[in-house]
């Protein structure tokens, strides 16, 4: 069976938008096997929120993709919270190495957290390289 490829590798860029209490977090893309490994990074108050996941990638026109995704993602300060988060999006990579987004991130609070949250919706800009 052969293995779906698609154009671009490493992404670096900003997810604008809800990031577990942030409002704005460093993205970054690693590609994986014609998938990718998605993680943020951000800072809220004196929490640092990591999130990672893992996204496939589903070509859907030219230059648009569908991206489902699931991970986890966690808040370290005072207190520690760890949740699942889930991932589904579209995006566009524009012919110049720059692809732009919107994506909704719900995600499950399971130690420290506060149950079910839906309101993660962001706008990733990103450079690819």
């Amino acid at each position: 069976m052969a293995q779906r490829r698609l154009p671009g590798g490493f992404e670096l860029g900003l997810r604008l938008g809800d990031t577990y209490g942030g409002s704005a977090a460093l993205d970054a893309v690693l590609p994986i096997y014609g998938d990718r490994l998605h993680g943020n990074l951000s800072v809220n108050h004196n929490n640092l929120i990591v999130a990672g996941l893992y996204d496939w990638l589903f070509p859907v026109g030219n230059g648009f993709l569908f991206y489902p995704g699931v991970g986890g993602i966690m808040s370290i300060g005072d207190e520690v919270s760890i949740g699942v988060a889930g991932e589904v999006g579209f995006e566009y990579r524009f012919d110049i190495p720059l692809s732009i987004g919107l994506d909704w991130r719900p995600i499950l609070g399971i130690v420290n957290a506060d149950g079910f949250t839906a309101d993660g919706f962001g706008l990733n800009i990103r450079y690819r390289f």
